[in-house]
């Protein structure tokens, strides 16, 4: 084996974007980051579009820059978030920019397909979670308004997939992200003709399923002669969220605990990992639901709103006040603070595609369920990271009663970790020991695949020894003392928004 092997990670998340090289040195993976970008959507025409030729400049880019900086490199990958998709004509070409899962076309689709079929219906036949903005429903918004996009259609590729496709020439479906189409009988690994056909899909747009943890290619001529590299093996990582949950460093001891993941990045998921789709009618009202993981494992989890309320808060500040306003001033502000005890719903749909004036709609949403009102950046980011802490607390105890068993161990990774007072927070909210890290969980995941791809590792188990060997990680122990606080402000979040567990 060479004395170093170098990967690289492109990795694409719903506000930003960064390519990193992972160096292996036969015993340690340093990661690397060598260029990032923001990944910033575009409202026009009353319809939210990703940037997709800019994201793409920006990929080129990243690879630009690895290969300038680093000799070797064995393989790339490239993972993002899950749902959106662009459509390739007959020439294939892109016929139109992806359209962003936040864009209101999707609103009230999902009573539209009652008509067709129940949700549990659904449910049995793709074992996915029920959510507005999953690919099936961004579908038949165009199949019911007629959308000549979709009856030019010749393949839909998912935007992982796309990416690959505009390196390499080859069309490839990742297994993970195809799971969050609604349209994939997960069990079968196959798409679900029953569906498609029920609701008029064109059935021969869909791709064949391919394994993630494979190579399925190289970067073609054109990519090449641009960016003046030789041709580049292309690995097939998972999709973002996959990505991230085979990364988590699980030791070989914790893994005989009842352990449960928290990602909390843009979006926010909890769960577990499992050897096959787990069928649960009350997970299901519970809004639980599967998706697919690495080397043959499931994940059992609910979608939950992460960061995205502070971060279109963050946005809206500095507009307003024309200046930049740091996390780290974010975090001291909340810090110094003092709870008003005023709490948010996160996961209503009022804050999921609001995309022009969160603190407003925070501030609104708080006067219509006739609470207090934050006078502060500080308290309005201590009123959304409590209310993220607790509707977290919520989902692990729905996550117990479903399977029976007590969690004994949460692992929180994501953009989420680095949040001190909110890693703090739930580990005395939950009365669970917290292990936070690392931050490039997805970004690592990516490489584990690599490496297992390459065969420099022999399997998943093996590359994450070698990655928690070569992280650092942060733990928190719950504070009896604070339980008895965190409980009120649980019992009162409760009655504010009329929920249960």
């Amino acid at each position: 084996m060479k004395n170093t092997q170098n990967f690289l990670a492109l990795d694409f998340g719903a506000s930003n974007g960064r390519a990193i090289v992972g160096s292996f040195d036969g015993q340690v993976l340093k990661l690397n980051e060598v260029h990032r970008f923001e990944n910033r959507p575009v409202y026009m025409g009353k319809t939210l579009y990703w940037d997709f030729l800019r994201l793409f400049s920006e990929l080129k880019a990243g690879i630009s820059e690895a290969v300038r900086n680093f000799k070797d490199i064995e393989s790339i990958g490239v993972d993002t978030w899950g749902c959106d998709f662009g459509l390739l004509g007959k020439d294939n070409s892109l016929l139109s920019n992806p359209v962003h899962y936040r864009d209101k076309r999707t609103l009230g689709m999902a009573d539209k397909l009652k008509g067709f079929f129940t949700n549990w219906d659904m449910y049995e036949r793709t074992q996915a979670q029920i959510i507005e903005i999953n690919t099936i429903y961004q579908l038949y918004y165009l199949k019911e308004n007629k959308s000549p996009i979709l009856e030019n259609s010749k393949y839909l590729l998912l935007l992982g997939d796309l990416f690959n496709f505009f390196l390499t020439g080859e069309l490839v479906c990742e297994f993970t992200n195809a799971t969050l189409t609604q349209l994939l009988n997960q069990r079968e690994k196959k798409w679900e003709k029953f569906i498609i056909n029920k609701l008029g899909l064109p059935a021969d747009i869909f791709i064949d399923i391919t394994e993630p943890g494979k190579i399925i290619g190289s970067l073609n001529s054109e990519v090449c002669d641009e960016l003046g590299c030789r041709s580049l093996k292309v690995a097939l990582p998972c999709y973002d969220t996959t990505s991230e949950i085979t990364a988590i460093p699980v030791s070989r001891e914790n893994k005989l605990k009842n352990w449960a993941y928290l990602n909390c990045g843009t979006w926010a998921m909890v769960g577990l990992v499992s050897d096959c789709p787990v069928l649960s009618r009350e997970g299901f009202e519970m809004g639980f639901g599967n998706e697919g993981g690495f080397a043959g494992r499931y994940h059992y989890l609910k979608n939950m709103t992460g960061l995205w309320i502070i971060q279109q808060c963050r946005k809206k500040w500095m507009e307003d006040t024309k200046k930049e306003i740091s996390w780290k001033v974010i975090d001291a502000d909340t810090f110094r603070a003092t709870s008003k005890n005023v709490f948010i719903d996160v996961d209503d749909y009022v804050f999921e595609r609001e995309i022009f004036d969160m603190p407003s709609c925070v501030l609104k949403y708080l006067k219509n369920t006739g609470q207090d009102i934050p006078g502060s950046i500080g308290e309005m980011s201590i009123c959304v990271y409590e209310s993220l802490a607790l509707k977290y607390m919520i989902n692990l105890k729905k996550l117990e009663k479903i399977t029976g068993k007590k969690i004994e161990l949460l692992h929180l990774v994501g953009g989420g970790s680095n949040n001190r007072l909110l890693c703090q927070w739930l580990a005395d909210a939950s009365e669970l020991p917290l292990i936070a890290g690392p931050q490039e969980t997805t970004s690592t995941g990516n490489l584990l695949a690599q490496m297992v791809a390459s065969r420099t590792a022999a399997n998943i188990d093996e590359a994450r020894e070698i990655m928690i060997n070569s992280v650092e990680l942060n733990y928190y122990l719950p504070d009896k003392k604070n339980y008895s606080l965190w409980q009120d402000k649980f019992d009162n979040y409760l009655k504010i928004l009329s929920l249960n567990i």
